[in-house]
Parts: C-alpha cells; structure tokens; sequence
C-alpha cells in the first residue's frame, strides 16, 4: 500500500530559532546556493508576528517578502494593496467589485490605510534586527489581471476599452515610485524586489474573460500589448532599483512574451520533460525563474523533492554552475494553514533549496 504524504504540524517558533542557531553554515560555491522564498500569502490578522515568522525563516541569503493577511478583509488581498498603490486613481467598491475611479473613495483610502500600516509592521520588524540583509518581496497584481479585476463607472471591465487599460497602468507605474521610497526606508539595506502577478493574462490573450453581462467576452488582448507593456514594467522598475518577477501560467505564454520575463514564476508540478526544456532555455539565455516545489498541504521529504529536481535540471542538459539562477518558492495554499504550520512549511521550504545545494555539490 502506497503511503501517503505527511501532513505538516505546527513548530513552535523558539524551537524553530533553536534549529537555525545549531544548522551549519551555508558553504556552498555562489554558483551553487539556492535560494528560498514565498509566494505571498499568509493566514491570521497579526502582521508583526507574520513578518517575524517570515524574516526568521527566509533571512539572507533567502529572500523574504511582506505577507498578504487576507483574513483582514479585501482591503488587504493583493488586489486591495494594489489598488492602494495607484497614484491619481482610486477604487471604491460596488455590488460586482472594486470600481476606479478619481478623487477620495473610502474603500480606496482605507486599502492605502492598511498597506501603510503594512509597511509599519515591516519597518518595527526589521528595525529590531542586529543586521538586516538579504532581499524583500512585495506580490502586487500585474495590469491585465488588475484590468481584468477592476471596473469603470460604466460598469463595465476596465480590460475592456485600450485607454482605461493604459491609465491605470501608468497609474501602477506612477505610484511604484512611492511604494518603493517607503519600502527602501522601512528596510534599509535590503534589496527590493516586485512580483506581478498575471493569474488571468492567458484567458485575456486568448479572449475568454467574459464582459459584466456574461453574456459575452471580451476581444482577445493582442500580443504586441502584452509584450510592450510587460517590458515598460520592467523598464520602469529597474530603473527604481527593483528586481521584477512575473507569476503567470508562463508556459502557455508566446515565446516572444516568454522572452522579455527576466523572473518568471513556474509551476512544474507534474510538467513533462519538454516543459522543463522551455525552463533550460529560459536559464541559458539569462533568466532567473522561481520554482513552485513544496506544497502547504502535504509534506514530502526534503531528499525526494530535492532529488526529483536535480534530476529534471540534469535530463534538460543543465549545467551544475547554472544553479544559483534559480529560486525556490512555496506552490499556492499557505494562506490556508494556520501561522505555525505556514512557518513549519517556509522551514521545509528552505531545507529543499539547502538539500538540492548539496546535492549538485556532491554530484
């Protein structure tokens, strides 16, 4: 009888500290350390104590990220932290969802509230720290999917009309200078990075998101869009000193989209091996994908996932001194585990990134 994953178990956080106080030191050759982070979710209303977890599990040479408590209400999804970063838009809320629109909205104001306050809890966290280092992630929703999220006074989608999607990217882009400047002061000496996320840029290329009526669909997006306003983000991002990551069905991308994503965000579980090839060319023309290896639910030993991924990463031809360019990363559902079992899985997590080091150095 086959038998079945384990289920995580919460880890008290003292013993957790106790562990990486007696863990050996990382040794490995820059060309060989893997690296760990998450996706962004997390569960529970308490912010510092979910930074503090997060930090603690995800220190350098990991990268840590600022956890969405969605818990709180919508105002502190993705979508609400997005909406608060606009910069000359805002978004108040109707019976089908957030509506932008100009000038003070309440719902708006208190999503920009909350991301403030966000920032605070991370600025009281790090403070504490003897030295801050290694690198910060903040997950916002990237401008297809807000566009495919949001509507206009009309009610209808904002992906609908070209000049909406244009203004309300430009008001992302606009307001990132901002976002960044207060991040950059609540954690000096950590290097920022952003990952958009674009769940829903495959149905909008290929025309399957439905109007508000439902009765219909909106025309698909054409490529050259896609393509010029994802390198205008980069772009734009990088020139504030950010790192930009993409989180999307990436592998059901145009090669021509594929190419301009230098992080893309992967889900590999149970991809055939012509997948994984697109990945290798992905890393030998320059990218740095993140892996979405350990899943929240059931947990399985930290030597098979290791093992399975070093295997992949062989039978593609990959060489051994490409392995830094990758990053590991939780898959979706940590948001549903409760704040110890989600610390217990960020463990695990960068235990796989440790295991998969040793074994391309021992290979």
């Amino acid at each position: 009888m086959k038998q079945l994953p384990a289920l995580y178990l919460p880890t008290d956080t003292e013993m957790l500290a106790l562990r990486r106080d007696t863990e050996q030191a990382l040794t490995f050759e820059q060309h060989l350390l893997v690296r760990a982070t998450g996706l962004g979710g997390w569960g529970g209303v308490k912010m510092v104590d979910a930074v503090s977890r997060v930090r603690g599990e995800l220190g350098a040479p990991h990268l840590s990220f600022l956890p969405e408590l969605a818990d709180r209400g919508f105002h502190a999804t993705a979508l609400g932290r997005t909406l608060a970063c606009l910069e000359g838009l805002t978004a108040d809320v109707t019976a089908s969802g957030w509506r932008i629109t100009e000038g003070f909205a309440k719902e708006g104001n208190l999503a920009q509230t909350v991301l403030a306050s966000d920032i605070n809890a991370l600025a009281d966290v790090v403070g504490k720290e003897k030295n801050p280092e290694g690198g910060l992630k903040v997950r916002l929703l990237g401008p297809f999917s807000l566009a495919a999220s949001t509507y206009l006074t009309t009610g209808e989608l904002v992906l609908i009309d070209y000049g909406a999607r244009r203004d309300i990217c430009d008001s992302l882009l606009a307001g990132l200078e901002s976002l960044v400047e207060r991040l950059k002061q609540a954690t000096p000496g950590l290097h920022l990075s952003l990952q958009f996320d674009e769940p829903l840029l495959p149905a909008v290329l290929a025309g399957a998101i439905k109007t508000s009526s439902g009765y219909s669909t909106v025309r698909a997006l054409r490529r050259h869009e896609a393509v010029e306003t994802l390198a205008k983000i980069h772009r734009y991002a990088e020139g504030l000193g950010v790192n930009v990551l993409v989180r999307s069905n990436v592998l059901e991308l145009h090669p021509e989209i594929q190419a301009v994503l230098r992080a893309p965000v992967l889900n590999l579980s149970g991809r055939p091996t012509r997948d994984w090839e697109q990945v290798a060319r992905m890393v030998e023309a320059g990218a740095r994908p993140l892996l979405e290896t350990v899943s929240p639910r059931t947990r399985l030993p930290v030597g098979e996932i290791a093992g399975d991924l070093w295997v992949r990463w062989r039978d593609v031809g990959l060489a051994k001194n490409l392995l830094s360019s990758i990053t590991l990363t939780d898959l979706p559902g940590l948001e549903e585990q409760s704040p110890e079992v989600a610390t217990t899985v960020l463990g695990h997590l960068t235990e796989t990134a440790r295991a998969l080091s040793e074994i391309a150095q021992d290979a």
